[in-house]
């Protein structure tokens, strides 16, 4: 897994990054909000955090797609 910064700009006390995320092949491109960030370590840190997110994101995605396979749509069923 890496990260590459596209970009950055400020936002008045925030710094925002945009971020390319390649998890295996599976790029992502968000953007980073670090307010108020006092060294380039914690906006590192940001970074790797927000990654861990995204991972998360994408999982979940997979296991709600995978869900959907076995919903049967229509189908009367008890409460009871």
């Amino acid at each position: 897994m890496t990260y590459k910064i596209l970009s950055t700009r400020q936002a008045g006390e925030t710094l925002i990054t945009a971020v390319e995320y390649n998890f295996d092949d599976n790029i992502v491109i968000t953007e980073v909000a670090h307010f108020m960030p006092k060294t380039e370590e914690e906006i590192t840190q940001n970074i790797i955090n927000r990654a861990s997110s995204e991972i998360a994101r994408i999982e979940a995605s997979n296991t709600i797609a995978a869900l959907i396979e076995g919903i049967v749509i229509g189908e009367e069923k008890s409460i009871e």
